[in-house]
């Protein structure tokens, strides 16, 4: 049997719930798939019975200032990240040994291509290609996000060039600039419960899905908009447990397409899979991307651009809620006027199946 090796950064749940789906549409080519992965990455997969128990790497996250992502901090935690991924080496090395794999993917895990994953073909998700393109295009992108962007999205997008034989590229909607080589686009990759829900008639349900990570914004409601309940996943009560009439704080949920699929709106952060789901899904969007972080206002700017959602700041939920309740058709009324998006797990998969077969 085929056997592929994912190494998951495992910062938030994006990066793993998308490397899921694509091993289970290699699982549907009896191909058999592992996982070394941390921090929320571990707490995903070990809950996962169709994936051995994953093997535990080194955490690479942003520098941070204020409690929010800092680009100056990020370079001078340089040093750090080296020696992270120095130990990581060694990880992937053993894991390889052991294993064998016909092919490693990537997703936000670093290596050299040499020594590492030795003659097997390498593959990474990452679309640090739309990003770097659509950076670009948007000529009202905030001076905030600038430092980010070259510090960090940018040697993204040059690594990504670089080191991989494919970088496997989901894309929302096709950006105006074709992907240079290695890059490969294919559709969103989604988990298979997300399916297209869209609803119609008066809005009842909000669903509040922000970051696992440490970035996350807070979520602290003082009201919720009249006939509506109001969903908070990922976190929990107040201190002071003073919640509103109809708003529910419901902790931490594994799987949260199934809330997702009766909810009218959903408020969300920039990361790309969070954002993803709500789009395949058909759900109109309130997107918050975390202070100075260029690839989740790029996101953001996108759905705007779409016409599914709109964009807010993470002290403006309540406010940002009544105004997407009141542009709630304009929102359905886009979606109807777009194609379905394509699989693209399977898209992804086909193309590592290309490779190993």
């Amino acid at each position: 049997m085929k056997r592929v090796l994912f190494l998951v950064n495992g910062l938030g749940l994006g990066n793993s719930t998308r490397c899921h789906a694509i091993m289970q549409k290699l699982a549907e080519a009896e191909v058999r798939s592992s996982v070394a992965t941390s921090g929320n990455g571990l707490w995903y997969f070990r809950q996962q019975k169709d994936i051995d128990e994953p093997v535990e790497l080194g955490a690479l996250h942003y520098g941070t200032s204020d409690g929010h992502i800092s680009g100056m901090r990020t370079i001078l935690s340089v040093p750090e990240y080296l020696g992270t991924l120095r130990a990581n080496a060694r990880v992937i090395d053993e894991v390889m040994e052991t294993l064998k794999p016909d092919a490693v993917v990537t997703d936000s895990t670093y290596l050299r291509r040499r020594g590492r994953v030795r003659d097997v073909p390498l593959f990474a998700v990452n679309n640090a290609d739309v990003v770097h393109t659509l950076y670009q295009a948007y000529s009202d992108r905030p001076s905030s996000i600038r430092l980010q962007f070259h510090a960090v999205e940018e040697m993204d997008f040059l690594y990504h060039r670089l080191v991989p034989d494919v970088a496997l590229s989901p894309c929302l909607a096709e950006p105006p600039k074709a992907s240079p080589a290695p890059y490969y686009r294919v559709g969103p990759i989604v988990r298979p419960a997300c399916r297209p829900a869209a609803t119609n008639g008066r809005a009842h349900r909000i669903l509040v899905m922000l970051s696992g990570s440490r970035f996350g914004s807070p979520v602290y409601l003082q009201r919720a908009p009249a006939g509506c309940t109001v969903d908070i996943v990922g976190r929990s009560a107040p201190p002071t447990n003073n919640v509103p009439i109809g708003c529910r704080y419901l902790g931490r949920v594994l799987n949260t397409p199934e809330l997702a699929a009766d909810a009218d709106v959903l408020v969300v952060n920039g990361g790309f899979s969070a954002v993803s789901e709500a789009f395949v899904m058909r759900k109109p969007l309130i997107v918050i991307p975390l202070p100075n972080h260029a690839e989740q206002w790029v996101n953001a700017r996108t759905i705007c651009a779409i016409g599914v959602g709109m964009m807010a700041r993470e002290e403006e939920i309540e406010d940002a809620i009544d105004t997407a309740l009141a542009n709630l058709e304009s929102y359905r009324a886009a979606y109807a006027r777009l194609p379905l998006a394509p699989d693209g797990a399977a898209q992804a998969a086909e193309r590592i199946l290309q490779a190993i077969n």
